[in-house]
């Protein structure tokens, strides 16, 4: 078993935004890691329902913090004993990790897109 295959069994990627950066982050953590993604969006996403391993929850941006959080919150206690990554791809949701930052940083490890896809921009 190589590390890669270790790491996908170690995290639970949950991407804030279907943009091509949130598709881009998808497709690096399926093909190097096999680690199943979570996908918070407010757009259809068409393209992410046929990738395997993809769970899209409708979350858009203008939720309000409450919600977005208690949505948040269902999805980390579903990862179990697998690290918990919040990976922002879409700007929309950037004011709403600013603003809550400090709850988030309790349950989740904090990435930029940029992070995932080694500075890239798509």
């Amino acid at each position: 078993m190589q590390i890669n295959e270790i790491l996908g069994d170690c995290l639970f990627p949950v991407i804030l935004g279907s943009n091509t950066e949130g598709h881009a982050c998808v497709r690096r953590m399926g093909k190097e890691y096999g680690a199943p993604c979570t996908v918070l969006t407010g757009k259809r996403a068409l393209t992410l329902r046929f990738l395997p391993d993809v769970k899209l929850v409708f979350a858009p941006a203008t939720l309000g913090d409450e919600v977005m959080l208690a949505v948040l919150g269902s999805l980390c206690d579903e990862c179990g004993f697998r690290l918990p990554l919040l990976i922002e791809c879409d700007e929309a949701y950037h004011s709403f990790v600013q603003r809550n930052r400090t709850l988030l940083e309790e349950k989740f490890i904090l990435r930029a897109a940029s992070d995932i896809l080694g500075g890239k921009r798509f």
